[in-house]
């Protein structure tokens, strides 16, 4: 997979599997609900910030991509032995008899993998710290977009969507927010100063990121395999299996 997929993959991919419903009057007696992370994973600024990611560490994620084909070809031969049928491909029942037998092949795969990871999170690292680093100035500006739709709307009481066990449409002003800081927001900065460390709530919004993006393509890659339809107007090619993260 190329590793550079990931951030070249528009946050506007994801959104139709991610985004609440949109609405109309996003308020019932003064009470809605957003999903922050919805908000922030989408937001216009990310879509952007991945785009000069995957052209300003093109370099280096294409060294991290050559490593990851070059793990693939060592996992294979180093794994060969364990290929009964020789298709080329570890099955459960092909692992499971080597773990029976105490196969020490299995180790040195473990091993190989371990290593071929590290390398590639090591050449991704620059890439994936500036992810990281537009993630959370976009995560500092979500505030200011809800206080415009709070007080546009005259919200008293704005909850957080993974909280509340049910909802009519109308109470979900998540799109509103949204549009919101992409209009107050469409950029962000993708270099972070010397001796940043993201937050541990950065972390974990980019990490779900990842992931949607992985699932993202892998639901699309199902959808033409089960009836030849078509990439969604726009989008990039997807990684096939998730990015290696810091």
């Amino acid at each position: 997979m190329k590793m550079y997929q990931t951030f070249l993959l528009g946050c506007a991919a994801i959104a139709p599997a991610f985004l609440i419903a949109g609405t109309a009057q996003a308020q019932v007696g003064g009470v809605a609900i957003s999903d922050p992370e919805t908000v922030i994973l989408t937001a216009k600024a990310l879509d952007a910030a991945n785009q000069t990611i995957g052209t300003t560490y093109k370099a280096q994620l294409d060294q991290a991509n050559a490593r990851q084909t070059a793990l693939q070809a060592e996992l294979a031969t180093i794994g060969a032995p364990l290929d009964l049928n020789k298709d080329k491909r570890l099955s459960e029942d092909e692992i499971a008899a080597a773990q029976r037998s105490n196969s020490p092949i299995l180790a040195k795969l473990e091993a190989a993998q371990k290593a071929g990871q590290a390398d590639a999170a090591r050449l991704s690292s620059p890439a994936t710290l500036a992810q990281a680093y537009a993630i959370e100035q976009i995560s500092q500006r979500y505030a200011a977009a809800v206080k415009t739709v709070v007080e546009a709307k005259k919200i008293s009481l704005l909850l957080s969507a993974g909280t509340v066990q049910y909802n009519a449409p109308a109470v979900d002003v998540t799109d509103d927010i949204k549009a919101a800081l992409d209009a107050a927001a469409p950029t962000v900065p993708i270099t972070p100063p010397a001796g940043y460390q993201p937050s541990q709530q950065t972390q974990q919004l980019q990490q779900q990121f990842q992931q949607l993006v992985y699932l993202a393509a892998v639901r699309r890659a199902q959808a033409q395999a089960a009836g030849g339809a078509p990439a969604a107007p726009g989008a990039k090619p997807a990684p096939a299996k998730p990015p290696v993260g810091r």
